[in-house]
């Protein structure tokens, strides 16, 4: 990067974590700026909840593209890892994508698959889960993290890129390595453990 000059051209960027991707690009500090984000807590609510609108004993609820790049292989392989553990678990599904068709048939009828579902009808979806699944790697923020907490959802993310500055793991949700094991016992803790599922509902709300 020596003979690269240096940009004087401001930058924003949703995370900490994006700002250290924009330094190794070359990018001074001081020309990278926060670009903030936040939810409409009028939308999403605890209050939206309806206990007869999801499938499953216990709801674990994913919202967003059925893509490779949100990680949709290793959230349904740690949804099943967690389901051969407690088979009261659900997996459900708000999106779309590519990869429909083979999460599918990988989890069979473990799963509900809701297709794309907006506004009054998607807060309702999260008000309504008993825990939200998130697996992604790549996400630079991690928009639904914040929309699942100010549900009242204990959430369960990969400790990598955006959803380190919105999980404080153990107090906001829990955070887990990048593998199936890892992530099926940060779910089977926060859907087994109510004591521990309220304290990440609380911190979650408390945060936002």
């Amino acid at each position: 990067f020596s003979d690269r000059p240096v940009s004087t051209t401001p930058r924003v960027t949703p995370s900490p974590q994006s700002d250290e991707v924009m330094q190794t690009l070359g990018i001074p500090a001081e020309r990278i700026s926060r670009w903030d984000r936040g939810v409409d807590l009028k939308r999403f609510s605890p209050d939206r909840r309806r206990d007869d609108l999801l499938p499953g004993e216990i709801s674990v609820l994913y919202a967003g593209r059925l893509t490779n790049e949100k990680g949709v292989q290793l959230l349904a392989d740690a949804f099943l890892a967690a389901h051969a553990e407690d088979p009261r678990l659900h997996l459900c599904l708000a999106g779309g994508g590519p990869e429909e068709e083979a999460l599918r048939e990988k989890l069979g009828d473990k799963a509900t698959f809701l297709g794309w579902l907006r506004g009054d009808v998607l807060a309702e979806a999260y008000a309504s889960a008993d825990a939200f699944l998130f697996a992604s790697r790549t996400d630079t923020f991690g928009q639904v993290l914040q929309e699942a907490q100010a549900s009242g959802l204990p959430v369960v993310a990969v400790a990598e890129n955006g959803p380190l500055s919105i999980v404080n793991d153990g107090v906001s949700g829990l955070l887990a390595t990048a593998d199936a094991e890892s992530l099926a016992g940060a779910l089977l803790r926060v859907t087994g453990d109510a004591e521990l599922a309220e304290r990440g509902v609380q911190g979650g709300l408390e945060q936002l």
